[in-house]
Protein backbone atom coordinates (compact mmCIF):
# COMPACT_ATOMS: atom_id res chain seq x y z
CA UNK A 1 0.00 0.00 0.00
CA UNK A 2 3.16 2.13 0.68
CA UNK A 3 3.82 1.88 -2.42
CA UNK A 4 0.83 2.30 -4.32
CA UNK A 5 0.62 5.80 -2.29
CA UNK A 6 3.83 6.53 -3.74
CA UNK A 7 3.29 5.68 -7.19
CA UNK A 8 -0.13 8.02 -6.75
CA UNK A 9 1.51 10.51 -5.23
CA UNK A 10 4.38 10.67 -7.43
CA UNK A 11 1.87 10.65 -10.71
CA UNK A 12 0.25 12.91 -9.35
CA UNK A 13 2.99 15.29 -8.43
CA UNK A 14 4.09 15.16 -12.58
CA UNK A 15 0.36 15.85 -13.04
CA UNK A 16 0.53 19.21 -11.14
CA UNK A 17 4.00 20.14 -12.82
CA UNK A 18 2.36 19.92 -16.47
CA UNK A 19 -0.41 21.57 -15.54
CA UNK A 20 1.42 24.50 -14.48
CA UNK A 21 3.85 24.63 -17.26
CA UNK A 22 0.39 24.53 -19.20
CA UNK A 23 -0.55 27.30 -17.58
CA UNK A 24 2.70 29.16 -17.49
CA UNK A 25 2.41 28.76 -21.41
CA UNK A 26 -1.28 29.55 -21.88
CA UNK A 27 -0.19 33.33 -19.60
CA UNK A 28 3.01 34.14 -21.79
CA UNK A 29 0.75 33.38 -24.93
CA UNK A 30 -2.06 35.37 -23.92
CA UNK A 31 0.55 38.62 -22.79
CA UNK A 32 2.75 38.18 -25.70
CA UNK A 33 -0.63 37.25 -28.67
CA UNK A 34 1.14 34.66 -30.25
CA UNK A 35 0.69 31.07 -30.72
CA UNK A 36 4.05 29.78 -30.80
CA UNK A 37 7.47 30.70 -28.30
CA UNK A 38 9.50 28.15 -30.55
CA UNK A 39 9.94 27.37 -34.40
CA UNK A 40 9.39 23.79 -33.33
CA UNK A 41 5.95 23.94 -32.19
CA UNK A 42 4.55 24.00 -35.69
CA UNK A 43 7.71 24.72 -38.65
CA UNK A 44 5.16 24.57 -41.02
CA UNK A 45 3.58 27.92 -39.44
CA UNK A 46 6.83 29.29 -38.63
CA UNK A 47 7.65 28.74 -42.80
CA UNK A 48 4.56 30.40 -43.69
CA UNK A 49 5.09 33.47 -41.45
CA UNK A 50 8.90 33.69 -42.69
CA UNK A 51 7.11 34.34 -46.05
CA UNK A 52 4.46 36.38 -45.11
CA UNK A 53 6.80 39.09 -43.61
CA UNK A 54 9.02 38.62 -46.44
CA UNK A 55 6.02 39.66 -48.70
CA UNK A 56 4.71 42.37 -46.16
CA UNK A 57 8.29 43.97 -46.26
CA UNK A 58 7.93 43.64 -50.22
CA UNK A 59 4.60 45.76 -50.20
CA UNK A 60 5.73 48.49 -47.98
CA UNK A 61 8.47 48.87 -50.00
CA UNK A 62 6.08 48.96 -53.16
CA UNK A 63 4.01 51.67 -51.18
CA UNK A 64 6.73 54.10 -50.34
CA UNK A 65 7.73 53.87 -53.91
CA UNK A 66 4.41 54.68 -54.94
CA UNK A 67 4.53 57.05 -52.58
CA UNK A 68 7.26 59.31 -53.25
CA UNK A 69 6.41 58.52 -56.82
CA UNK A 70 3.19 59.98 -56.78
CA UNK A 71 4.15 63.10 -55.22
CA UNK A 72 6.47 63.80 -57.74
CA UNK A 73 4.04 62.78 -60.49
CA UNK A 74 2.04 65.28 -58.95
CA UNK A 75 4.37 68.30 -58.56
CA UNK A 76 5.15 67.27 -62.62
CA UNK A 77 1.61 67.86 -63.58
CA UNK A 78 1.10 71.07 -61.42
CA UNK A 79 4.19 72.17 -63.07
CA UNK A 80 2.63 71.57 -67.02
CA UNK A 81 -0.99 73.02 -66.15
CA UNK A 82 0.85 76.17 -65.39
CA UNK A 83 3.41 76.44 -68.39
CA UNK A 84 -0.15 75.38 -70.12
CA UNK A 85 -1.61 78.44 -68.96
CA UNK A 86 1.52 80.43 -69.69
CA UNK A 87 1.39 79.68 -73.23
CA UNK A 88 -1.86 80.25 -73.60
CA UNK A 89 -1.32 83.87 -72.23
CA UNK A 90 1.61 83.89 -74.83
CA UNK A 91 -0.79 82.62 -77.89
CA UNK A 92 -3.34 85.79 -76.41
CA UNK A 93 -0.53 88.39 -76.74
CA UNK A 94 0.67 86.73 -80.39
CA UNK A 95 -2.73 87.47 -81.64
CA UNK A 96 -3.07 90.52 -80.05
CA UNK A 97 0.55 91.54 -81.84
CA UNK A 98 -0.32 90.06 -85.18
CA UNK A 99 -3.35 92.41 -85.05
CA UNK A 100 -1.50 95.81 -83.83
CA UNK A 101 0.93 98.55 -86.24
CA UNK A 102 4.52 97.89 -84.75
CA UNK A 103 4.95 101.44 -83.44
CA UNK A 104 1.67 101.46 -80.88
CA UNK A 105 2.49 100.46 -77.10
CA UNK A 106 0.36 97.72 -76.79
CA UNK A 107 2.71 96.04 -79.53
CA UNK A 108 5.48 96.65 -77.67
CA UNK A 109 3.37 95.54 -74.42
CA UNK A 110 2.86 92.26 -75.99
CA UNK A 111 6.89 91.85 -76.53
CA UNK A 112 7.51 92.86 -73.39
CA UNK A 113 5.20 90.09 -71.35
CA UNK A 114 6.20 87.32 -73.61
CA UNK A 115 9.54 88.17 -72.62
CA UNK A 116 8.75 87.93 -69.15
CA UNK A 117 6.37 84.95 -69.75
CA UNK A 118 9.67 83.18 -71.52
CA UNK A 119 11.76 83.90 -68.37
CA UNK A 120 8.86 81.95 -66.20
CA UNK A 121 8.69 78.99 -68.02
CA UNK A 122 12.47 78.54 -67.73
CA UNK A 123 11.86 78.75 -64.36
CA UNK A 124 9.47 76.77 -64.51
CA UNK A 125 11.50 74.10 -66.29
CA UNK A 126 13.98 73.96 -63.52
CA UNK A 127 11.24 72.47 -60.65
CA UNK A 128 13.06 71.05 -57.85
CA UNK A 129 11.37 67.93 -56.25
CA UNK A 130 13.25 66.81 -52.97
CA UNK A 131 15.88 68.70 -54.52
CA UNK A 132 16.43 67.39 -57.20
CA UNK A 133 15.50 68.69 -61.22
CA UNK A 134 12.74 66.94 -62.02
CA UNK A 135 13.50 67.68 -65.90
CA UNK A 136 16.78 67.10 -65.77
CA UNK A 137 16.68 63.26 -66.54
CA UNK A 138 18.96 60.97 -64.47
CA UNK A 139 21.18 64.21 -64.13
CA UNK A 140 19.08 65.52 -61.06
CA UNK A 141 21.81 67.78 -59.44
CA UNK A 142 22.50 69.88 -62.16
CA UNK A 143 20.29 72.77 -63.35
CA UNK A 144 19.03 71.40 -66.81
CA UNK A 145 18.29 75.13 -68.28
CA UNK A 146 19.94 77.97 -68.41
CA UNK A 147 18.97 81.59 -70.18
CA UNK A 148 21.58 83.46 -71.37
CA UNK A 149 21.63 87.10 -71.69
CA UNK A 150 21.17 87.10 -75.45
CA UNK A 151 17.41 85.15 -75.42
CA UNK A 152 19.39 81.69 -75.71
CA UNK A 153 17.91 78.42 -73.73
CA UNK A 154 20.20 75.55 -73.02
CA UNK A 155 19.72 72.43 -71.97
CA UNK A 156 22.65 71.05 -69.37
CA UNK A 157 20.64 67.83 -68.50
CA UNK A 158 20.68 64.20 -69.68
CA UNK A 159 19.38 64.56 -73.09
CA UNK A 160 16.95 62.33 -74.84
CA UNK A 161 19.30 60.24 -77.32
CA UNK A 162 21.87 60.00 -74.62
CA UNK A 163 23.70 56.26 -74.71
CA UNK A 164 22.84 55.30 -71.71
CA UNK A 165 19.46 56.21 -70.97
CA UNK A 166 17.53 59.18 -69.48
CA UNK A 167 14.93 58.00 -67.57
CA UNK A 168 14.79 57.12 -63.92
CA UNK A 169 12.84 54.08 -62.95
CA UNK A 170 11.18 52.50 -59.49
CA UNK A 171 9.56 49.55 -59.08
CA UNK A 172 5.92 49.81 -57.70
CA UNK A 173 5.26 45.98 -57.99
CA UNK A 174 7.03 42.75 -58.63
CA UNK A 175 8.64 43.35 -61.66
CA UNK A 176 6.69 46.30 -62.62
CA UNK A 177 8.13 49.66 -62.93
CA UNK A 178 7.09 52.94 -64.11
CA UNK A 179 9.25 56.11 -65.49
CA UNK A 180 9.14 59.38 -63.67
CA UNK A 181 10.47 61.93 -66.22
CA UNK A 182 10.65 62.59 -69.63
CA UNK A 183 14.05 64.22 -71.10
CA UNK A 184 14.00 67.95 -70.63
CA UNK A 185 15.37 68.96 -74.10
CA UNK A 186 12.22 66.70 -75.49
CA UNK A 187 9.80 68.17 -73.30
CA UNK A 188 10.53 71.88 -73.73
CA UNK A 189 13.44 72.23 -76.63
CA UNK A 190 16.44 75.10 -76.65
CA UNK A 191 16.79 78.43 -78.56
CA UNK A 192 20.06 79.76 -80.38
CA UNK A 193 19.96 82.76 -81.48
CA UNK A 194 22.58 82.65 -83.71
CA UNK A 195 21.62 78.87 -85.05
CA UNK A 196 17.96 79.17 -85.56
CA UNK A 197 18.07 75.69 -87.32
CA UNK A 198 19.68 74.41 -83.91
CA UNK A 199 16.45 75.53 -81.82
CA UNK A 200 13.51 73.06 -80.91
CA UNK A 201 10.62 73.16 -78.79
CA UNK A 202 8.57 75.29 -77.34
CA UNK A 203 12.14 77.42 -76.23
CA UNK A 204 12.59 77.20 -79.98
CA UNK A 205 9.29 78.66 -80.86
CA UNK A 206 8.90 81.47 -77.97
CA UNK A 207 12.45 82.32 -79.36
CA UNK A 208 11.30 82.25 -82.94
CA UNK A 209 8.45 84.66 -81.98
CA UNK A 210 10.84 87.03 -80.25
CA UNK A 211 12.86 87.53 -83.26
CA UNK A 212 10.16 88.62 -85.22
CA UNK A 213 8.36 90.95 -83.32
CA UNK A 214 12.11 92.59 -82.61
CA UNK A 215 12.84 92.48 -86.69
CA UNK A 216 12.27 95.91 -88.33
CA UNK A 217 10.25 96.49 -89.40
CA UNK A 218 7.75 94.28 -87.74
CA UNK A 219 5.74 91.87 -89.83
CA UNK A 220 2.41 91.40 -88.74
CA UNK A 221 1.63 88.41 -91.22
CA UNK A 222 4.76 86.24 -90.02
CA UNK A 223 3.37 86.65 -85.62
CA UNK A 224 -0.27 85.38 -87.54
CA UNK A 225 1.28 82.55 -89.39
CA UNK A 226 3.19 81.83 -86.21
CA UNK A 227 0.18 81.15 -83.93
CA UNK A 228 -0.18 77.74 -85.61
CA UNK A 229 3.50 76.83 -83.89
CA UNK A 230 2.73 78.01 -80.61
CA UNK A 231 -0.78 76.14 -80.31
CA UNK A 232 1.29 73.34 -81.52
CA UNK A 233 3.50 74.01 -78.19
CA UNK A 234 0.71 73.76 -75.80
CA UNK A 235 -0.41 71.07 -77.54
CA UNK A 236 2.96 69.05 -76.93
CA UNK A 237 2.98 70.01 -73.22
CA UNK A 238 -0.55 69.08 -72.87
CA UNK A 239 0.59 65.34 -74.44
CA UNK A 240 3.05 65.00 -72.22
CA UNK A 241 0.65 66.32 -69.16
CA UNK A 242 -1.93 63.66 -69.90
CA UNK A 243 1.14 60.54 -70.63
CA UNK A 244 1.95 61.81 -66.29
CA UNK A 245 -1.76 61.99 -65.84
CA UNK A 246 -1.94 58.21 -66.77
CA UNK A 247 0.89 57.38 -64.68
CA UNK A 248 -0.50 58.69 -61.99
CA UNK A 249 -4.01 56.66 -62.10
CA UNK A 250 -1.68 53.74 -62.40
CA UNK A 251 0.15 54.61 -59.27
CA UNK A 252 -3.68 55.11 -57.81
CA UNK A 253 -4.81 51.61 -58.82
CA UNK A 254 -1.45 49.61 -58.15
CA UNK A 255 -1.38 51.36 -54.30
CA UNK A 256 -4.85 50.10 -53.66
CA UNK A 257 -4.58 46.59 -55.01
CA UNK A 258 -1.11 46.48 -52.57
CA UNK A 259 -3.19 48.26 -49.74
CA UNK A 260 -5.80 44.96 -50.23
CA UNK A 261 -3.19 42.47 -50.87
CA UNK A 262 -1.54 43.97 -47.50
CA UNK A 263 -4.84 43.42 -45.28
CA UNK A 264 -5.28 39.82 -46.73
CA UNK A 265 -1.86 39.06 -45.53
CA UNK A 266 -2.22 40.59 -42.29
CA UNK A 267 -4.92 38.47 -41.82
CA UNK A 268 -3.36 35.47 -42.93
CA UNK A 269 -0.47 36.01 -40.40
CA UNK A 270 -2.91 36.66 -37.39
CA UNK A 271 -4.70 33.27 -37.78
CA UNK A 272 -1.07 31.69 -38.28
CA UNK A 273 0.77 33.57 -35.43
CA UNK A 274 -1.98 35.47 -32.98
CA UNK A 275 -3.31 33.83 -29.86
CA UNK A 276 -7.16 33.69 -30.07
CA UNK A 277 -7.92 35.88 -26.78
CA UNK A 278 -11.75 34.70 -25.60
CA UNK A 279 -10.49 30.80 -26.46
CA UNK A 280 -7.24 31.27 -24.45
CA UNK A 281 -8.67 32.99 -21.33
CA UNK A 282 -11.39 29.76 -21.45
CA UNK A 283 -8.75 27.21 -21.59
CA UNK A 284 -6.57 29.29 -19.25
CA UNK A 285 -9.37 29.41 -16.91
CA UNK A 286 -10.36 25.60 -17.05
CA UNK A 287 -6.58 25.01 -16.31
CA UNK A 288 -6.44 26.56 -13.73
CA UNK A 289 -9.33 24.66 -12.19
CA UNK A 290 -7.86 21.56 -13.34
CA UNK A 291 -4.51 22.47 -11.51
CA UNK A 292 -7.13 23.37 -8.12
CA UNK A 293 -8.54 20.08 -8.26
CA UNK A 294 -5.35 18.29 -8.91
CA UNK A 295 -3.66 20.06 -5.86
CA UNK A 296 -6.20 19.67 -3.44
CA UNK A 297 -6.04 15.73 -4.42
CA UNK A 298 -3.04 15.76 -3.99
CA UNK A 299 -3.06 17.61 -0.51
CA UNK A 300 -5.87 14.69 0.87
CA UNK A 301 -3.84 11.97 -0.49
CA UNK A 302 -1.12 13.03 1.10
CA UNK A 303 -2.26 13.73 4.59
CA UNK A 304 -3.52 10.14 4.60
CA UNK A 305 -1.87 7.61 7.48
CA UNK A 306 -1.57 3.87 7.51
CA UNK A 307 -4.67 3.44 9.21
CA UNK A 308 -6.27 5.00 6.67
CA UNK A 309 -5.42 1.53 4.46
CA UNK A 310 -6.50 -0.75 7.47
Amino acid sequence: MAIISSYSTNGMLSQITNQQNNLYDLYNKINSNQKYTNISENPLAAADLVKINKQLSEIDTYLNNIQNATTQINAQEETFSTIVKRMQRLYELAVQAANTPSGEDGFKAALSEIQQIKENIVDLANTQYDGKYIFAGTNVTTKPFELGDDGSVTYNGTPENNTAGYERRIEISDGVYIELNSAGDTIFGTYDPNDPANSSGLFGVIGELEEIMTAEPMDNKAVSEHLGKIEESIKHISEIQSKHSTTASKLKMTSELLDSNKLTMQSRKAEISEVDIPSAISELVQQNYALQASMQAYSIISNQSLLDYI
